[in-house]
């Protein structure tokens, strides 16, 4: 992050005529938050499409969003996957749809590609809710 500061401070002291387009990147903390957000979305899509149909589902997604300089998630892929059994096609489904309507902060950014790992489990117990979390 201190280098992120130098080239700032950088930036504004160079005599530059042209006038400086986007050349920067959200910070790791406000697009965990935004993620952080729409966590019960997440959850809601592992214990909706995946528990009600398998119990044990567990393991881990990534997910490779895509966002424009206007926070708009432009694309969702789903980069890696340990889940198997009946529910992981519907579960990754419902995680692209959700993680589309997620909106990040519009600004001077370049076209940003993000990988967000999320590993699921269910909670202790049938009767226990799905433990979901999302790292970085």
């Amino acid at each position: 992050m201190p280098a992120a500061l130098l080239l700032a401070v950088a930036l504004a002291v160079a005599p530059s005529p042209a006038p400086v387009g986007p050349d920067s990147l959200r910070s790791d903390g406000e697009v965990r938050a935004t993620v952080l957000r729409h966590a019960s979305d997440v959850r809601r899509c592992y214990q909706d499409e995946g528990l009600r149909r398998n119990p044990g589902l567990m393991g881990h997604v990534e997910l490779e969003l895509t966002i424009l300089p206007t926070g708009r998630v432009d694309s969702v892929t789903v980069s890696a996957i340990s889940l198997r059994g009946d529910g992981v096609k519907e579960v990754t489904t419902c995680l692209a749809r959700t993680a589309r309507q997620w909106r990040f902060e519009r600004g001077a950014y370049l076209v940003e590609q993000v990988v967000f790992p999320f590993v699921f489990a269910p909670g202790p117990g049938a009767a226990g809710g799905p433990s979901t979390r999302a790292d970085e």
